[in-house]
């Protein structure tokens, strides 16, 4: 004899009007009803699950799960018929035939496939906790409502106010019922002391309509993607910038950020996003935040084979960017946007086709063509090392004083003074405008005919945007960065310490009196696919992820 057993009831017919044969339906390639049957059997706290059903088919189907099959009697099996005894059956049948003596009983609606083990243990400990008589799943519902009588439309609220001042509302979910069994007895699912459990927005969903099928399969696919991200004084901003125009393209799937050697402005950047992240001092930490079938995007340049032989271990899915380490080899995708390759192994994407272009500058047109050159923009990022900054701005000192300079300076520039004291003394009232922590470059951009930049992601901004550039290296690393040598809108100078103000000037002065050397660079510029990147980027990782898990997955036994 079993005593005071907590039961779970899963009423699953055949007949559905909404969606033909719905519980057997295939939705992201599994059965409808296996969904809850699975978190049913995970439940830590259900002792047997029993599926009431009408059909064969679905019987024979759920005998392969360790549950219970009540051949639902035919006059219970009306579309007529409510839950209530059709529950109060399977309850009497499984205590006269497993001599069990049943204390509570979950119903589980099959067309809730989004409600999860966690969650059902989570209802049932409030419901004892409680000392409730029956809990009912519910999902918050205040709105501004309407309501009819007699005939007459009447507002449902007492004064019209934003959503967050109303009186709170809840309206059923239909997922689950928690009943004493006393209540079951008196013939309903529903009364004594009563209580709500309140679940996510995405667990209501209660499958009647092709709409909401298409919504929940929607769900179902959401990634979860972990970035590990640096960003400092050192590595600048750029990966951090990247990642969260990453982390916006995925609006609406589980996005968290694991933070590697970020100072505080990249933290509070984060942080003002809206983003949960953690910090990590060793990448050894990452592990403990990590789960399988995670998506891990690693920006923070090289990595080493074991850690990504770690992370690969525990199930996960590893994309790097701009990886040249020994990691490159063991990860699932690798995306260099920065370097050319033409014989690149078949998990690696090289070159400018996987940009992923900043909000800003997606929203911001090309510019048009000037024959005349207006406006001149020296931009060499967050830290600009060598002090091209400087250097260049030196160069334009003797360039037409009827051309406006832009000069925008890194938030991590640290010439700042050096600089501030030249301009002072030799640029005087001229046509310069000094720009710092600049938040829109897209905006800066607007209207420039020529730029002097370094050779990061900067260039690809510029082609973005249709400036002819002149780049200068940084340092040796940014020398294999290749676009800017090959590409026929684009003037590379070499690395910086090759580099004199001298040559820098009179490459100035070369392009702003040749209109047509210019406009051959405007027309050789390939914004359209750089502005394409980001769609490139986030189709490829969703794509390569899917035929990834399919694999898993078919190698998985049932």
């Amino acid at each position: 004899m079993w005593f005071d057993m907590l039961i779970a009831v899963i009423p699953a017919r055949g007949g559905s009007k909404g969606i033909r044969r719905k519980n057997l339906r295939l939705l992201n390639a599994k059965p409808l009803i296996s969904y809850v049957l699975e978190a049913s059997i995970a439940s830590r706290k259900i002792d047997a699950v029993i599926v009431t059903t009408d059909d064969y088919e679905i019987a024979e189907y759920c005998k392969q799960f360790n549950v219970i099959i009540r051949e639902r009697p035919k006059h219970l099996g009306k579309d007529s018929v409510p839950l209530d005894p059709v529950v109060s059956d399977s309850v009497q049948w499984f205590e006269e035939h497993y001599s069990a003596n049943v204390e509570t009983v979950i119903t589980i609606q099959p067309t809730s496939p989004l409600i999860t083990s966690s969650l059902i243990d989570e209802a049932i400990d409030n419901f004892f906790a409680q000392d409730l008589d029956s809990l009912i799943s519910v999902v918050d519902n205040t709105h501004l409502g309407w309501k009819i009588e007699n005939n007459e439309l009447k507002p449902d609220y007492k004064k019209r106010l934003n959503r967050q001042w109303l009186p709170k509302r809840f309206k059923e979910t239909g997922a689950f019922v928690i009943s004493k069994r006393e209540i079951i007895n008196s013939g309903t699912r529903i009364g004594g002391k009563v209580g709500i459990y309140e679940v996510p927005l995405e667990a209501s969903i209660d499958l009647d309509s092709p709409n909401d099928w298409l919504l929940c399969s929607a769900l179902l696919k959401r990634l979860s993607v972990k970035f590990v991200v640096t960003g400092n004084s050192n590595t600048g901003m750029g990966h951090i910038y990247r990642t969260l125009t990453l982390a916006d393209f995925w609006l609406g799937h589980n996005i968290e950020f694991i933070l590697y050697q970020c100072s505080s402005k990249a933290k509070k950047i984060i942080t003002e996003r809206g983003y949960k992240h953690n910090e990590v001092v060793t990448l050894e930490e990452i592990i403990k935040y990590i789960k399988p079938f995670d998506i891990i995007i690693n920006d923070i340049l090289d990595t080493d084979s074991k850690y990504i032989e770690k992370l690969i271990s525990k199930g996960c899915f590893v994309v790097n960017f701009e990886d040249l380490g020994t990691g490159a080899d063991q990860a699932n995708l690798v995306i260099n946007a920065l370097y050319e390759r033409f014989d690149p192994p078949f998990s690696h994407r090289y070159g400018y086709k996987y940009v992923c272009l900043r909000d800003d500058f997606l929203l911001q047109a090309p510019n048009t063509f000037s024959d005349c050159v207006r406006s001149v923009l020296i931009t060499f990022g967050g830290v600009d090392p060598t002090d091209l900054t400087f250097r260049t701005l030196k160069a334009l000192e003797k360039i037409d004083p009827k051309i406006n300079v832009k000069l925008v300076i890194g938030p991590s520039y640290r010439a700042i003074d050096k600089l501030g004291q030249y301009i002072k003394e030799h640029w005087g009232n001229r046509n310069l405008e000094v720009m710092r922590n600049v938040k829109n470059m897209a905006k800066v951009m607007r209207n420039v005919d020529l730029a002097i930049t370094s050779n990061g992601r900067t260039v690809y901004e510029l082609a973005a945007m249709r400036i002819p550039m002149i780049s200068i290296a940084q340092n040796d690393r940014e020398t294999m960065h290749l676009f800017a040598r090959y590409s026929e809108g684009i003037k590379y100078l070499g690395v910086s310490c090759n580099v004199d103000e001298e040559t820098i000037y009179k490459n100035v002065v070369e392009l702003i009196n040749d209109s047509s050397k210019r406009k051959k660079m405007f027309d050789n510029l390939p914004y359209k696919e750089i502005r394409r990147g980001i769609f490139n980027v986030t189709d490829l990782i969703e794509s390569e992820y899917r035929r990834w898990k399919h694999e898993r997955d078919s190698n998985r036994e049932f």
